[in-house]
Parts: C-alpha cells; structure tokens; sequence
C-alpha cells in the first residue's frame, strides 16, 4: 500500500474532480463550516489572522510561519489551531494544472465540547503551543475521503454532512491534535485568559499596549500572563500587536495604491520611518517597493 508521505493528492479521483471545478481562491461549501481552498500560482499569500481551523492538506505543500515558528506541510497531514493566529503562508510547487488543494473545517466550540466529554479524557496542558501540524491517521483519512464524497451529491449533504463532521472531529480528539482542539473549551474556551487578551489586542491594536491591563482582564499576574501567552501563540503579546499592524498594512496595500505615510498613522505608528523599518524586517523589502511587487504577481498569476 503507498504511503500518505509518498502520495502527490489524496483520493486522485476525487481530488481531481475537485480541482477542476473549483475557482482559485477561498470556495465555502453548503456546509457553512467547510471550505476549500485551491491556489494555482506558488509563492506567499497574503498574511491573515486566522481563527481556530482544522485543515487538510489533499495535494501540494504549505509553509505556515507564525511568530518564530515554521510549520512545513504535505498531502495527509493536518494543521489545527484553537486560537486566533497571525499567519504568513506560503504555497510551495502548485501549478494551474496541478493546484495546491486543502480542506477547512471550522470547529464548533459547543460542538467540541460535547465531544470532548464523550471521548477518552486528554487535558490540554497550559503553557503549550495552541497549533500543530500532524499526520492524519487512516480512520481520519477516511472520514474526509466520505466527507468529500457526500459534498458531491446534494441529496445527501443534509443529513450526512453534519454526521461526518462530528466524525472528524471526534477522532481528531482522539488523536494527537486532541489537546489542541480541547483548548477551544478548556477554561471556558473562547473567554479564556488568553483569548481575552487576542480579543483586546485585536479590538484595538492601532492603540497602545498596557501588558498590565492585559493581564489583568486574563486573571493572571504580568509574569505569568507574558510566560503563558508566548507558550501558546509562539510571540510576545507586543510581537503579537506588531504582526496584526504589518499584516494589516500587507492586506491594505495588495488590495489598493495608498500612501505609505498616511497608512503608518492609521495603524498606530508615530512615523512612517519605523513602519518602514518594522515592514521591510517582517516582509523583506520596504512597504512601496512591497506594493508593487505584490500588484505583479497578481497580473501574471
């Protein structure tokens, strides 16, 4: 039997169809917490904030780099998160006639959660990283490969859609990204210490940082806030806050010619020189020449 490591796609039948009807780009399904993604042009997409996913990768490679970390992964494996992440991406080796293809579910917390109580006790350890990459396992393979089964036939979808779903993510519990997806209810899930303090930091990020006032709305002390939000989204809250002001400024200008100055004070800089100096370390190249480079690959993409 060939090795999920030594497959080019998962399910070439399927996968095949898949690609030739689906537009590049982000393509939501009649399952609202299901999504495909289909990239024909390798190279770096434009950086996001991602919300808790679970993702698939069904053919091609992805580099995710999130903070200090890079995450490299390939048909079969899964990236799972439980907390709202800056994230840079990169395609790697796709082509028009070979796209990269991958499979998203967004979990349900509530759904997550009665799952939990009903699989094999695994507690998330505080202190961890709150998203990993792994294998899936030939049950979990199996799931997805019905899943993309009964999206094709619309009869079905209704009733079997759902029931798949829960599947997915019941032997997700079960497996390794288990502690992982069980931070999304651990502690009170979504209103726990370390998403409150994302859900600030992203309400207002143009504005100043109080770490105090952070840790304060977390419950925790200013130590134990610094060590546990770092453990888990892999940067300091300040590197956090500095991310979402560059990646915002990215999406700005890939989507429309703007002013380079004017963009650093709506993001909260007090100068465009250190918006500069902060863009052309995270990306490479200053934010103008930036703009333009990103605008040609458009074109000939």
């Amino acid at each position: 039997m060939t090795s999920v490591l030594s497959m080019t796609s998962l399910f070439p039948k399927l996968v095949s169809r898949l690609a030739n009807r689906l537009p590049k780009g982000e393509t939501r399904t009649a399952l609202g917490s299901v999504s495909f993604l289909k990239v024909i042009t390798p190279g770096e997409l434009v950086p996001e904030v991602q919300d808790p996913i679970v993702s698939l990768t069904l053919q091609g490679e992805k580099r995710l780099s999130i903070g200090h970390d890079a995450l490299h992964y390939r048909v079969g494996d899964t990236y799972t998160s439980a907390i709202d992440l800056p994230t840079r991406i990169e395609i790697l080796g796709c082509s028009r006639t070979r796209p990269y293809l991958a499979m998203t579910l967004r979990p349900d917390p509530a759904l997550i959660a009665d799952l939990a109580q009903r699989s094999e006790p695994m507690v998330p350890r505080s202190g961890t990283r709150a998203f990993a990459v792994h294998p899936a396992d030939k049950d979990l393979l199996d799931a997805y490969r019905r899943l993309l089964q009964t999206l094709e036939r619309a009869e079905d979808l209704d009733v079997m859609g759902p029931l798949i779903v829960k599947e997915i993510l019941f032997r997700l519990l079960q497996g390794p990204q288990g502690p992982i997806l069980r931070k999304l209810v651990a502690n009170g899930g979504r209103h726990s210490g370390i998403a409150k303090a994302i859900a600030r930091i992203r309400t207002d990020y143009t504005g100043p940082l109080r770490a105090a006032d952070l840790a304060s709305a977390s419950g925790m002390s200013v130590p134990t806030f610094y060590r546990r939000f770092k453990a888990e989204t892999g940067m300091s809250p300040l590197q956090y806050r500095t991310r979402l002001r560059l990646y915002e400024a990215r999406r700005r200008l890939h989507a429309t010619p703007t002013h380079v100055a004017r963009l650093a004070f709506e993001l909260g800089y007090d100068s465009p020189s250190q918006f500069s100096r902060e863009y052309a370390r995270e990306f490479g190249v200053p934010p103008a020449r930036d703009a333009g480079l990103m605008r040609a690959r458009v074109l000939s993409g």
